[in-house]
């Protein structure tokens, strides 16, 4: 039961979200290459687990791109394997949606929905090397 007047988040922010990938060199690769990410850490932690995180240069929340190892994960491994590419939809902040889904078709992401005018301004759809989906949103505002 909640404690009346305390308010869980408050001072917190979100850090980090995990990204389930095939293979941790390979995202790494595409996050840096075609998004311009910056990988943020790589360390191994366990037998069979890396550590491995991206972000946007000036972004704080990070991405962990975590391969699901049968070393780490035992027989999990399997059923989080076959979530590659059914992530949830992020959303990625552009001041020119236009103009940054041109760069991205250049740099060979795939562009599942073109952009196209919306209530909160201009929006586009693209996924990663897996097929996990990404929303990009030029605000109105």
């Amino acid at each position: 039961m909640p404690t009346a007047g305390v308010r869980l988040f408050d001072d917190r922010k979100l850090t980090h979200a995990t990204v389930l990938v095939e293979d941790t060199d390979e995202a790494i690769e595409w996050y840096t290459d075609k998004l311009g990410f910056e990988k943020r850490a790589d360390e191994e932690f366990a037998p069979g687990m890396r550590w491995v995180t991206v972000a946007p240069p000036k972004g704080e929340t990070e991405i962990v791109l975590q391969e699901p190892s049968k070393e780490f994960f035992g027989d999990e491994a399997e059923t989080l394997r076959s979530r590659i590419g059914e992530g949830t939809v992020w959303v990625v902040e552009t001041d020119d949606c236009r103009g940054t889904v041109a760069d991205l078709e250049e740099r060979g992401v795939t562009i599942t929905s073109d952009p196209e005018e919306v209530p909160w301004g201009v929006s586009a759809m693209f996924e990663d090397c897996y097929g996990n989906p990404y929303n990009l949103v030029e605000s109105n505002e």
